[in-house]
């Protein structure tokens, strides 16, 4: 079992960002204004109404778990495909951090035994550490296409497991929890009465699954376990990282109520205006339009990044991700993986490039050497130079890359 560390992605991506003339890290889809939400609204009049700054009264929300057309559109979203969930299954909070923490802090004591999916966001086990709870990594393998193995989910689950915690679709493979594992992975949780925690941060970005494959996920609310709950943000898939809001979802009332109880100490609360814009975002006036957008250009992007590393197959190679907003690549030189901090610090100061080494954000300084991640979901006009600049770099500077000797 490996042992969780500490994420080193945040002290990472703020402090070099600032620098790079084009940011592959940042994986939100390119951010649109709000005069773009007006243009793709099917209603532009409606969609001005609802966004009127002059007519927006600054009270308190009408409900003490978040906006109520927020909450509708949620749950029109997540019934789409299957009936049965509405705005009392889900709470509002500011962002997909604090929905998960929130259920953390609703539903685990210190001592708890928690297993999580890896890689993934290092804020997750993270943030289970900090609440006293045991977390042990179930590790995808990229030789098994970042696919989660259940042989080994069982051998990690222990008397005292409470919860299993997935990110589907993957930050940062891009891999998705097919439809027929997720049908196992709840029969395994059922069996022992174990939480489950979908981090479903960049749902619906299916770009290279169709909804008509037989084994395309449904969202895991809507999978028919009591147990399961999921949490969202608005800030990935919908190309709005300036609004802070997120959510939880679960139709176990027990659990939104003790999430409801918890959220309310916490104080986790999205603002006023952050839900407006939200939800105007999830309306039927926009949504169809802006999914339509962004998948795209997640797919025109991911296509001219296929032909970058088809063109550079001497040094690097992949897994296609399926879903989501990024991707990782492996580096390597006469068959050994590249020092990857020293690369992408010798990109960005060389080419300008800003991208996340996976081994120093994701990785344990042995578990993902040679590995980088990339963010897809720029607009195609600065994903281009990008790809140029880095072209240029593997002519002229890859050769002074070094490679990564174990510790």
């Amino acid at each position: 079992m490996a042992e969780s560390s500490p994420p080193e992605l945040t002290e990472w991506h703020p402090l070099l960002r600032s620098s790079a003339d084009y940011d592959l890290a940042s994986p939100s889809v390119s951010p649109i204004s709000i005069s773009e939400l007006l243009d793709i609204s099917d209603n532009r009049g409606e969609t001005e109404t609802k966004l009127a700054l002059n007519n927006f009264k600054l009270g308190e929300d009408e409900s003490p778990v978040g906006s109520v057309e927020f909450r509708k559109n949620l749950a029109s979203l997540y019934s789409a495909r299957s009936a049965g969930v509405t705005q009392d299954h889900i709470i509002i909070t500011n962002g997909t951090s604090s929905s998960n923490y929130t259920v953390f802090a609703a539903l685990l004591s210190p001592g708890d035994h928690v297993v999580c999916q890896y890689p993934v966001d290092g804020l997750l086990y993270e943030t289970l550490a900090s609440l006293g709870a045991e977390a042990a990594l179930w590790e995808a393998e990229p030789a098994k296409r970042w696919q989660l193995d259940l042989d080994e989910l069982k051998k990690l689950i222990k008397d005292n497991t409470k919860m299993i915690v997935i990110n589907s679709p993957c930050n940062p493979t891009g891999a998705v929890v097919s439809k027929s594992k997720l049908e196992t992975l709840f029969e395994i949780a059922e069996e022992k009465g174990i939480f489950i925690l979908a981090d479903e941060s960049y749902r619906p970005l299916f770009h290279s699954i169709s909804p008509s494959d037989e084994d395309f996920p449904p969202s895991a609310i809507n999978m028919g376990y009591s147990k399961v709950i999921v949490t969202g943000t608005i800030s990935q898939a919908y190309s709005l990282p300036g609004i802070k809001a997120g959510w939880v979802a679960s139709k176990n009332k027990e659990i939104v109520d003790a999430c409801r109880k918890t959220g309310r100490h916490l104080d986790l609360s999205a603002s006023k205006l952050d839900q407006a814009v939200a939800a105007e975002a999830l309306s039927d006036r926009c949504i169809h339009t802006l999914l339509g957008r962004n998948i795209r250009l997640c797919q025109t992007n991911l296509e001219l990044l296929q032909g970058f590393i088809e063109e550079h197959s001497w040094a690097c190679s992949w897994v296609k991700p399926l879903a989501g907003t990024t991707a990782m690549l492996k580096f390597h030189k006469m068959g050994k993986p590249v020092d990857d901090a020293k690369f992408c610090l010798a990109l960005l100061k060389e080419a300008g490039l800003f991208i996340c080494p996976a081994n120093t954000c994701f990785g344990d300084g042995e578990k993902y050497r040679g590995y980088v991640r990339v963010a897809i979901g720029v607009s195609t006009s600065q994903f281009k130079p990008a790809l140029a600049a880095w072209t240029s770099f593997m002519e002229e500077n890859y050769d002074s890359v070094p490679t990564s000797s174990r510790k």
